[in-house]
């Protein structure tokens, strides 16, 4: 912007005395060089609205652009002077980070509409044989023998607690506390996971060491201990039930450090991922599993991202599947 205001103040100075010049020669009864100034004037004052006007037309342009949801705008100022170039990039940055966003609302919506899908769907289900149920006791009582009004009973109360689950389920997703991030000695870490792995390995039948760790040398964490591991045995978990049918069942935990950052693998031998499920893996409440909830692996997504990091899925095919865990 210091070349465009020493050109307006430049031009503006011109026209002031180009004004007091045309004024002076008028009442000096100079009239051929009055005129002569009077044209000085008019150039200058042509020279200054080409100046201003390109700045308004840029700013508007850039507004308009904003107020009609276009995105594909891009100001380009070259050959000017290198404070109205850096302000071209800074309106293109400002516009791309405007489609970013704009994605991201839109990319949220339909992820929150399948949300709620998804819940609706859930509820529905689970609560209409309850009110069913409840309506023929109420109505006929006399129809049930005690035995089958306690059976009736009993299933109200397992749909009952099967969306008691589902909604404590939700509770638990949208209710992550901010991580109390602390340093901690990764090999230590690690050690507590494993311990709590061998238990769930051995309630399904499998062996202790079904789950081998790999962790770097004096390698330090920045964690909150506590929600990291809840990530962690979520993952493992999953891990557990796709091995848990394979004839030799193996997940290998590899704990090393990419570019001065954690880098986390967890690998299975199992039955792998359906292309199909792949892509919606991370959604709340998506499961393949009889009984599932859906939750674990987008918790532990979230629980990741809040410390800085991500969790992805980097191979699918069968046998096995590898998740990739990086971190700040």
């Amino acid at each position: 912007m210091r070349r465009f205001r020493l050109r307006y103040a430049l031009l503006l100075a011109a026209v002031v005395l180009s004004a007091c010049a045309m004024t002076w020669l008028f009442v000096s009864g100079l009239v051929p060089q009055a005129v002569a100034a009077g044209l000085l004037l008019a150039v200058c004052l042509l020279c200054l609205a080409a100046l201003v006007g390109r700045l308004v037309r840029v700013m508007s342009t850039f507004v308009s652009a904003l107020e009609a949801d276009d995105t594909t705008v891009r100001f380009d100022f070259t050959g000017s002077g290198a404070e109205l170039r850096r302000m071209g990039r800074a309106m293109n940055r400002i516009v791309e980070l405007y489609r970013s966003n704009k994605a991201e609302i839109e990319q949220g919506k339909l992820y929150y509409d399948r949300i709620l899908k998804v819940m609706t769907h859930e509820m529905r289900n689970s609560v209409t044989p309850v009110i069913a149920l409840a309506d023929e006791l109420e109505k006929h009582p006399d129809r049930y023998s005690r035995a089958e009004a306690h059976e009736a009973l009993g299933l109200i109360r397992s749909q009952s607690e099967s969306i008691k689950r589902f909604l404590d389920a939700y509770f638990e997703l949208t209710h992550i506390p901010e991580p109390a991030v602390g340093e901690t000695d990764a090999a230590d870490f690690f050690g507590r996971i494993r311990s709590t792995i061998q238990y769930e390995a051995r309630s399904r039948g499998l062996a202790d060491d079904v789950c081998r760790f790999t962790v770097a040398k004096d390698m330090r964490l920045n964690i909150d201990t506590g929600l990291m591991a809840q990530a962690m045995v979520n993952l493992l978990r999953n891990a557990l039930d796709a091995v848990a049918g394979t004839a030799s069942p193996r997940i290998d935990v590899t704990v090393s450090q990419t570019h001065g950052h954690p880098y986390i693998t967890v690998k299975d031998n199992g039955c792998g991922i359906a292309p199909g499920a792949a892509e919606n893996l991370f959604m709340p409440f998506f499961t393949t599993k009889p009984g599932g909830c859906g939750v674990g692996l987008c918790l532990s997504r979230q629980i990741v991202r809040r410390h800085g990091g991500d969790i992805r899925l980097i191979a699918t095919a069968s046998p096995g599947a590898l998740f990739a865990v990086t971190l700040l």
